[in-house]
C-alpha cells in the first residue's frame, strides 16, 4: 500500500492554480491597482450608458414656436398616459427644437401632432403627442404643433397699449358705463340669462350645427364643381331668349292673322246663317227618310252584290262581255243557212 501514487483530481488542480495566481498577485500590487481601476471605470461607464440610453424607446423631434415653459425631464403623454420624457430643448433659428423619447411600441405616423400642455398651476408642463397617419415620422413639423396661452406675454404686450390710453377719458367712459349698467340692472340679469341659455343650446346642438355646416360646405363644393355647367346652362337660356325675341315679330303677325281669320269666319257665319238653317233642316229630313228605308236599302244591296260580281267577271277579260245562253236562244250561222236564211 505504501507504494501506490496518489493522482490529484480536477478540483484540486484548479485550486492549486488559483492559489498560485493569488500568490503571484499578492507579490504584484501594481497589477491589483490596475485591475481595480479598470473595474471601477467599467462600472461608471455602465451607469452613464444606462442613464443616457433608453432601452425599448424611440427618439423623436418636435418643432415649436416657443418652449412655453416646457423643461427637460418633463413627461410626454399620449391620451393622458405618460409614455416618455423630454430629453433636449434647443434653439433652431426663430424656432425651438424639442427632442423626446417614447415607448417603441407606439406608432407615430406622418400626421401626428404635438402640443405643450399645462399640467398644474405650479408651472409644470408636459408634451402631449397625438399619433395619427401612416408610416413613421421622426420630426413633427411646426404646422402640427401648438403651445398654450401665455398670460405673461399678453400682459407685456398689453401694458404698452394701456399706457397709450387717456386715463381721464377712460375714467369718464367707465363712469358712464357704470351709470348705464346701474340704470339697466333689471334688464341685464334676464339678458345674461338668455345669453347663457343660448350658449347651452348652441353647445347641445354643436353636433347638428357641425353637420349643417358640413352639408352647406358640401352644397357649396357641388355648386363650385358645377359652375361650368351652370354657366353653360345660362348661356343656352340666353340663346333661347334671343331666339324668342327675334321671333316676336313673327309670333305677333301670326296672332294678328289668326284674329283676322276668326273675325272673317264670324262674319261668314252671320251672313250665311239664313241659308244654312233651311239647308240643315232639309238635310235632317233626308237623313230621316234614309233611316226609315234602311231595311229596303240593305235588301237591295244584298241582291245587287251577286249581280255586280257576275258582271265584273263577264267584263274582266277585255273590252267585251262574255255571255252564255242555252240553245236555241241564238241559233248558229250554219243552221240558219240550212233553213234558207243565207
Amino acid at each position: 500500500m505504501s507504494g501506490v501514487r496518489r493522482v490529484a483530481g480536477p478540483l484540486e488542480r484548479r485550486a492549486d492554480w488559483l492559489a498560485e495566481k493569488g500568490a503571484a498577485l499578492a507579490r504584484n500590487p501594481f497589477r491589483i491597482g490596475v485591475i481595480a481601476l479598470s473595474f471601477g471605470a467599467f462600472v461608471v461607464l455602465a451607469v452613464i450608458v444606462t442613464t443616457l440610453v433608453s432601452f425599448g424607446t424611440k427618439s423623436y423631434t418636435a418643432i415649436l414656436e416657443q418652449t412655453a415653459g416646457l423643461r427637460v425631464g418633463e413627461d410626454v403623454e399620449v391620451h393622458g398616459v405618460p409614455v416618455g420624457s423630454v430629453k433636449s430643448i434647443e434653439l433652431d433659428g426663430n424656432r425651438v427644437r424639442v427632442g423626446f423619447v417614447m415607448n417603441g411600441d407606439i406608432k407615430v405616423g406622418n400626421q401626428s401632432k404635438a402640443a405643450v400642455k399645462v399640467a398644474t398651476l405650479l408651472g409644470t408642463h408636459y408634451l402631449a403627442v397625438e399619433p395619427a397617419g401612416d408610416g413613421q415620422i421622426g420630426t413633427i413639423p411646426i404646422e402640427r404643433t401648438s403651445v398654450p396661452f401665455n398670460l405673461q406675454d399678453v400682459l407685456e404686450k398689453g401694458t404698452g397699449n394701456l399706457e397709450k390710453l387717456d386715463p381721464v377719458l377712460l375714467a369718464k367712459a367707465l363712469t358712464e358705463t357704470s351709470k348705464t349698467l346701474t340704470a339697466t340692472s333689471q334688464n341685464i340679469g334676464p339678458a345674461l340669462t338668455g345669453i347663457a341659455r343660448l350658449s347651452e343650446a348652441v353647445e347641445k346642438r354643436s353636433d347638428q350645427t357641425g353637420d349643417l355646416l358640413a352639408a352647406a360646405r358640401s352644397v357649396t363644393d357641388q355648386l363650385s364643381s358645377s359652375s361650368a355647367d351652370i354657366v353653360s346652362l345660362m348661356k343656352q337660356s340666353n340663346l333661347v331668349l334671343e331666339e324668342i325675341t327675334s321671333r316676336r315679330a313673327a309670333i305677333h303677325s301670326l296672332l294678328v292673322e289668326t284674329t283676322s281669320l276668326a273675325s272673317s269666319l264670324d262674319q261668314i257665319i252671320d251672313r250665311t246663317r239664313a241659308d244654312m238653317g233651311p239647308a240643315l233642316r232639309q238635310l235632317n229630313q233626308v237623313i230621316a227618310i234614309l233611316r226609315s228605308q234602311e231595311g229596303t236599302l240593305k235588301d237591295v244591296m244584298d241582291s245587287m252584290a251577286p249581280t255586280v260580281r257576275y258582271l265584273a267577271n263577264a267584263t274582266g277579260n277585255g273590252p267585251w262581255g262574255d255571255l252564255w245562253l242555252q240553245e236555241p236562244a241564238l241559233p248558229p250561222d250554219d243552221l240558219s243557212c240550212r233553213t234558207g236564211g243565207c
